[in-house]
């Protein structure tokens, strides 16, 4: 890896890695990067980034806390521990604080920094602890995230990913006043640079996956299955958050919360009214895409 000073002023096509189970956000994130002109790689969970560090020069890791098979924190660990591993054998004295570069190195530690949808300053502590760089809370917006990456690779984007706006200043059918939103359409759309389709395309597919998973969830109800219901509400509210569906996201919070603390009662009526809030979301996508493409 490059030293961290001679990337300063540049506008290098970094290498970044995200470790993001959830598919909404990975599709988020990785369009952001793309735009930005880095080079993505998504794992999709702690395993697999622990593998892609093992076989790749990363510039920068993106790794979520709460993920399958192998947490955020575990995967950091193992990173670090490879590093390691890898300063000894060339002769160098190992290092547990990734903050500072090892003097008269070419080897640098590769900045990894979280997300977090929980607590947020209890989580930056134990991350920080397994050897990452910093914490950066959920929902994770383009500004928050490029910010990062300039921060701890000193590497600008380029110019076309700063101060994106709209390409379009029509309006979608659901701005028309007395109808109901239910997601914050023009940050959205400014996450996604103004790209119409591209938002649309991506509200669909959640709410469709949110229909599933609110079955799940209601089986999960049936059978006691606590660790399910909490496992789905958490991926529902972290998409739905990134999308700016702050209804679905805040019901889905509150599921959550339910499914661990085991009040299924409560799990079941949190899961109708989610139900409830995606048909608002779902009825807003149709009309704004009958604004868009007039079908």
């Amino acid at each position: 890896m490059l030293n961290v000073n001679s990337k300063m002023g540049q506008q290098n096509h970094l290498r970044i890695l995200v470790a993001e189970d959830n598919e909404i956000n990975q599709r988020l994130i990785q369009k952001i990067l793309q735009r930005a002109g880095y080079a993505v790689d998504i794992a999709e969970n702690g395993r697999e980034a622990v593998e892609f560090a093992g076989k790749n020069q990363y510039d920068f890791i993106l790794m979520d806390i709460q993920m399958p098979l192998m947490d955020g924190q575990e995967a950091a660990r193992r990173i670090r521990k490879a590093e390691g591993g890898r300063r000894n054998s060339n002769g160098e004295n190992s290092v547990s604080d990734s903050t500072f570069p090892i003097p008269n190195s070419e080897f640098q530690p590769v900045p990894i920094v979280a997300m977090t949808g929980s607590n947020f300053e209890v989580e930056k502590g134990k991350c920080l602890r397994m050897g990452m760089n910093d914490c950066l809370g959920k929902p994770l917006f383009r500004d928050q995230l490029l910010s990062s990456i300039t921060k701890w690779t000193a590497t600008e984007p380029v110019a076309s990913a700063a101060g994106q706006v709209r390409r379009d200043g029509h309006p979608p059918a659901a701005k028309t006043p007395g109808l109901h939103r239910p997601i914050d359409y023009d940050r959205a759309l400014n996450e996604f640079m103004g790209e119409k389709e591209v938002l649309l395309n991506l509200l669909r597919d959640f709410t469709a996956k949110v229909r599933s998973q609110i079955k799940a969830i209601q089986q999960a109800i049936l059978g006691m299955d606590f660790k399910a219901i909490a496992r789905d509400a958490h991926s529902i509210k972290g998409g739905a958050a990134n999308l700016t569906a702050k209804n679905v996201a805040g019901i889905a919070s509150a599921l959550e919360k339910a499914a661990q603390l085991q009040q299924a009662e409560l799990a079941k009526q949190l899961a109708g009214e989610l139900e409830k809030k995606l048909d608002q979301l779902e009825n807003y996508v149709r009309r704004a895409d009958f604004s868009v493409n007039g079908v």
